[in-house]
């Protein structure tokens, strides 16, 4: 017999829902007061509506909406501009917003506008995945379902849907960093213009994003990557030469967007005959370049801004004779090197 249980000051009822796999989940339903007597006559409602309740209909009930007891029948364009309006409410980063209303479009797309809220399942989030998953990247894919599952507790917290569905976990295999020999580097070098190649020297001798030279704050010698701006939400303090700050500057003073750096080292690459490199495959030189030189696996971490040493032991996976090829000028680092014991770091 369902009873009214009291969970943070406020009383609930526990009512049953039948899941899209045949089993049975639990919902709790606010009885929105403090008092027992109220919430006794509040439950009596919620138990007439049981059926409904069951079959996964949101009920907005009239002690929350001050209207009368209504089935929710929210459409997919309608949450999704809920939401979004929300998630701007939040402060979040432009950026953070861009990734929801992209993944979420993409959402609308496979399912369409007038798709009903409550009736998104687990075979609907399997469409969305295989809607991405023949052109885009894992990673990629992965961003998105993680996008739309935020946008799905949302629905969760709100009571507007009764339960989540949960797609399997998607596996990305660990890959191997792409870094850019010494010389690739003169090759890319060649290909770009005098501004363009101090850029890129840059970014290689400091190991930042390529959103980090616009998000972040000179102070004296480091560029200061506070919390809410850094990929980790911590604050990122990145050594600078003099030579770092003068270009810095020259790329705020510019006005150039990322998007043109990045565009502008594809070029570079293609007319330089260089294959497989990005823009961040100059960041993970640095990776590799510094554990070359320090052979100090938690230094490398703290360098380039990870939470997780094994994030960083990547960098570490390559065989040395490889690394001596590709990094001439660093011949003698890497002869030093012990290899590398997982008994020690593993």
């Amino acid at each position: 017999m369902a009873k009214p249980t009291k969970l943070r000051n406020k009383y609930y009822v526990r009512m049953p829902l039948s899941d899209t796999d045949g089993s049975t989940k639990y919902k709790w339903i606010s009885l929105g007061t403090d008092d027992l007597a109220t919430a006794q006559e509040r439950m009596l409602e919620v138990l007439s509506l049981s059926e409904l309740i069951r079959s996964g209909k949101s009920i907005d009930f009239w002690w929350k909406t001050g209207n009368i007891n209504s089935v929710n029948t929210l459409l997919l364009e309608e949450a999704i501009e809920k939401y979004i309006d929300w998630s701007k409410r939040q402060n979040n980063k432009p950026s953070t917003i861009e990734v929801y209303q992209t993944a979420l479009d993409h959402l609308k797309k496979v399912l369409g506008k007038n798709y009903h809220i409550e009736k998104i399942s687990r075979k609907d989030l399997e469409r969305f995945r295989q809607y991405f998953s023949a052109d885009l990247s894992l990673h990629t894919v992965k961003k998105n379902e993680r996008a739309v599952h935020t946008f799905m507790v949302w629905l969760k917290d709100e009571e507007i849907i009764s339960n989540i569905p949960k797609l399997r976990p998607l596996r990305i295999p660990r890959q191997q960093p792409v870094y850019i020999s010494e010389k690739e580097f003169k090759l890319i070098q060649a290909k770009a213009t005098p501004f363009m190649g101090k850029v890129y020297t840059m970014y290689a001798e400091t190991g930042m994003r390529l959103s980090e030279a616009f998000l972040g704050e000179i102070k004296g010698t480091f560029l200061i990557i506070q919390g809410d701006e850094g990929k980790n939400g911590m604050i990122r303090e990145i050594p600078l030469k003099p030579e770092h700050i003068e270009i810095i500057q020259e790329m705020h003073d510019l006005g150039w967007t990322p998007k043109h750096y990045s565009r502008s080292f594809w070029l570079a690459c293609i007319d330089a005959k260089v294959k497989g490199k990005k823009f961040h495959s100059l960041r993970h030189t640095f990776g590799i370049t510094s554990w070359l030189k320090h052979r100090d696996l938690f230094l490398t971490m703290k360098m380039m801004g990870h939470t997780n040493i094994s994030t960083t032991q990547i960098y570490t996976q390559f065989h040395l004779s490889r690394l001596q090829e590709d990094f001439p000028s660093l011949a003698a680092e890497t002869a030093r090197i012990i290899p590398f014991r997982k008994s020690i770091y593993g």
